[in-house]
């Protein structure tokens, strides 16, 4: 309700994220971010969830988005906004009326 008509940032871990999930028009508006780091591994690229950097990471691209002054008006134009701002974004495939799912891949924590 207090994020009106705009779209909604969900930064929550995956323990809380379980506790609610966005349904129908706030869905569609919603984007959920998980950070991944990518680190090589015998010389193949691995990503793994970040667990204990995982706050910092979402707390750095929440001032980043301040900072930038980015009002995105739709989730797509926050997700345009991340790549904008040189975040690594990997869209994940959802189904119809699940919130947009992203990857924000790092290399340094």
């Amino acid at each position: 309700e207090a994020a009106g008509d705009r779209p909604v940032l969900d930064l929550r871990s995956g323990a809380y994220a379980a506790t609610w999930a966005a349904r129908g028009d706030v869905a569609d508006r919603t984007v959920t971010v998980r950070v991944l780091h990518e680190r090589e591994v015998d010389g193949v690229p691995v990503r793994s969830v970040v667990s204990h950097f995982n706050k910092a990471t979402k707390g750095r691209l929440v001032r980043d988005l301040l900072l930038a002054g980015v009002r995105p008006r739709t989730a797509d134009e926050l997700i345009g906004a991340l790549r904008d701002l040189k975040y690594t974004v990997v869209e994940q495939p959802v189904p119809a009326g699940r919130p947009h799912q992203v990857d924000l891949v790092v290399t340094q924590l």
